[in-house]
């Protein structure tokens, strides 16, 4: 073979050609897919090649539907949750809320209660001295209750707690005839009466039988049967622990409603200080009595210091006043000592029954058409008319007696306070009153 043919790289045939290491052998085909395999493995096809790009894609898309779906739930979750805690605040708030109310509803009740009690007339802070009459100051308001009648010419007004007590009872009368038959009960044939007037100048009296009663004038409803102006006579209860001085503002307050409904025309009752509530006057010093019409305690036995005297004078038309003096200080009780002299003016038909009663007692010949002045060792009486209506007057003493085991502080001797001094005082009371109340026909016991 010449070099020509050898550098054309052409082969003679059935020649074998030299091996040479710059030039590498030619790669022999394989003789069949699984030998090429076996030699240099798998041959990437490409149809294969596409579906697994394919697959790549649909995965990572799943992935992300997968993440979106999970951040989805996740955020409903939340919502849910979010939901489920505030249902579960609204709940315990309903039931605080429910359970508050129910635990507030009486009080609120005992405000309602307080404020609309007699249509809005209680003073504020009355109500709670009223409620601690009943003996049991926690039990809660439930009932109250107001009506005018204006035809029979009542007010009424009651307040009830819970365990069924009486709070406050008011009762108003303006008729004659109703007003008569509340006296009858206080100022008696026998000759009993109200111990005591009320104090502040207020018309009327602690009752004898619990409670108090006032008396204001009622002219615009005219005048009753006797041709006399016409008076309300106001009843005031409460607890059965109740004390005269805590019913005395909410008397006051409720008569002035009272007059206001029944349409009485009239000037209102000056209703006292909060302070009355508290405690029951103690009395002053027997120079206070001087220039009132009690004024005759602040002289004779009972000028000096140790006495003290419960001035309760009303500062117009009423049915009782009362003036006492007794030995200052208290006794071994701790009690204020009992009076030992006494000045009152009755005022009205109830004084003539009295003193009818105290005549009799006093072996004192009566007429029952007038009655006559007298005096004696333990009481002295003058009379006069007031305002169209009889009155009397009257100072009654706290002796000494034969037998008595009276101690000094509660008794007077006939040389402590004689006859003489005995009318001079009476006589001062009942010129005094007279003066200041407008009455008239004023007779006096005579001077032995």
């Amino acid at each position: 073979m010449s070099e020509e043919e050898q550098q054309r790289g052409e082969r003679v045939p059935g020649a074998i050609p030299e091996r040479s290491e710059a030039t590498p052998e030619p790669e022999r085909a394989p003789e069949s897919q699984g030998e090429a395999e076996s030699e240099t493995g798998p041959e990437p096809r490409p149809e294969r090649e596409t579906e697994s790009e394919s697959e790549r894609e649909s995965r990572a898309e799943t992935e992300d539907e997968r993440r979106e779906r999970w951040r989805l739930a996740r955020e409903a979750d939340d919502r849910r949750r979010r939901r489920n805690r505030i249902a579960a605040w609204c709940g315990v708030g309903v039931l605080l809320l429910g359970g508050g109310g129910w635990i507030a509803k009486p009080f609120v009740q005992d405000r309602m209660i307080t404020s609309d009690a007699c249509d809005g007339a209680l003073p504020d802070g009355t109500m709670d001295t009223l409620r601690g009459t009943t003996g049991d100051p926690e039990a809660h308001l439930t009932e109250s209750d107001a009506e005018t009648d204006t035809d029979l010419g009542r007010y009424t007004c009651e307040v009830a707690n819970d365990e069924g007590g009486r709070v406050l009872e008011v009762r108003v009368y303006s008729r004659r005839d109703d007003v008569d038959r509340k006296l009858v009960r206080d100022f008696q044939t026998n000759g009993a009466h109200p111990a005591s007037a009320l104090p502040g100048g207020l018309p009327g009296f602690e009752a004898r039988f619990g409670g108090v009663a006032l008396m204001p004038a009622c002219p615009g409803r005219g005048k009753d049967a006797a041709g006399l102006p016409r008076r309300l006579f106001v009843d005031v209860l409460a607890g059965h622990r109740s004390e005269p001085h805590q019913l005395i503002r909410a008397g006051a307050a409720v008569a002035n409603k009272a007059a206001e409904k029944l349409g009485c025309d009239s000037d209102p009752l000056t209703v006292p200080a909060q302070d009355i509530e508290k405690s029951e006057p103690e009395g002053v010093p027997s120079a206070r009595a001087a220039g009132t019409t009690c004024a005759a305690l602040a002289r004779g036995p009972f000028s000096g210091a140790g006495w003290t005297v419960d001035l309760r004078i009303p500062e117009g038309p009423a049915p009782l006043t009362s003036c006492k003096v007794r030995h200052s200080g208290k006794d071994e009780d701790g009690e204020p000592y009992p009076p030992v002299a006494m000045l009152y003016g009755l005022y009205g038909p109830e004084a003539k029954r009295v003193m009818s009663a105290a005549a009799g007692f006093s072996g004192v010949r009566t007429d029952k058409k007038r009655m006559r002045p007298w005096l004696n060792d333990v009481t002295a009486w003058a009379t006069a008319r007031c305002d169209g209506r009889p009155a009397g007057f009257t100072l009654r003493v706290s002796r000494e007696g034969e037998g008595s085991d009276k101690p000094d502080e509660q008794a007077l001797s006939r040389r402590q306070l004689d006859r003489d001094t005995m009318r001079a005082m009476l006589v001062s009371f009942a010129e005094k009153e007279s003066a200041a109340r407008g009455c008239t026909g004023l007779r006096l016991p005579s001077a032995d």
